[in-house]
């Protein structure tokens, strides 16, 4: 297996999931695109690369992915689920025109908000995830 199937199969396994062929193959092309894509166009883009599942197993993959914080899910704003492997802080900026969600980077916002919120938070409120969505309206 070569080093990049390496480095999918052991983050599947890092999280307590069985490293299959196909679970594998999901994050590897999630995990390679910049696009966000949905279930359906994440299917063609595994059919393009030859691994060819149902609409089905790939919606129970990508859940098991949510659930064990492998990926993000994520609603454009006409509602469809999209996902991005890139877990870290970042900000989506989608464009409501074209449908593209594009990734925004910038760790000094992240301290930023993370220092502000420290002490805004109620007690019993630990901060898990921070998720920040811009919606645009350009070309």
């Amino acid at each position: 297996m070569n080093a990049d199937l390496q480095k999918y199969r052991e983050r599947i396994k890092s999280v307590g999931l069985k490293a299959t062929p196909q679970r594998i193959s999901v994050l590897k092309v999630l995990s390679e695109t910049d696009e966000h894509p949905s279930a359906e166009m994440l299917m063609d883009k595994l059919k393009n690369e030859g691994s060819i599942m149902s609409v089905g197993t790939i919606y129970n993959i990508l859940e098991t992915f949510e659930e064990k914080g492998l990926i993000l899910k994520l609603h454009d704003h006409n509602e469809v689920m999209r996902f991005d492997a890139r877990t870290g802080f970042h900000v989506h900026i989608f464009n409501k025109k074209t449908n593209q969600i594009e990734d925004y980077f910038d760790n000094d916002l992240e301290v930023l908000l993370k220092d502000y919120l420290k002490d805004k938070l109620p007690k019993d409120v630990t901060l898990d995830h921070l998720d920040i969505a811009l919606y645009s309206q350009s070309a």
